[in-house]
């Protein structure tokens, strides 16, 4: 469990599905494996958000651009795509998960934070 603090900010939270703060306040909960080799940093929203309604609280983000890594998206400033994980799927770090286990949402970015303070 890695139990940082995150910042992260949805690029097109102005649409009719999102409801929340933007940027959103999360806690990292670990890195999992997803399909094609992906790994994916799964994020505890420590703020109330919706998607149409329902509220999620939890989502797996992974980097958006080839060449970026889950070091780098764990580190420092790095645009992510966002998917929902469905809702019977555990987290668990010893697993692989196949495009069945996610549902793909937004684009958006993250940025870690210390002491409170965003970083970057």
């Amino acid at each position: 469990m890695n139990g940082q603090s995150y910042l992260l900010e949805i690029y097109d939270a102005d649409s009719d599905e999102f409801t929340g703060p933007n940027p959103i306040l999360m806690k990292g909960c670990g890195v999992i494996n997803g399909p094609e080799n992906t790994q994916y940093f799964v994020l505890e929203a420590e703020q109330d958000v919706f998607s149409n309604g329902t509220n999620i609280s939890q989502l797996a983000v992974r980097a958006h651009y080839n060449g970026d890594t889950i070091d780098k998206l764990l580190d420092s400033v790095t645009t992510v795509g966002i998917a929902l994980l469905k809702d019977d799927v555990d987290v668990n770090e010893s697993k692989k998960y196949g495009f069945d286990d996610f549902i793909f949402w937004k684009v958006g970015k993250i940025k870690p934070r210390t002491n409170g303070v965003s970083k970057g």
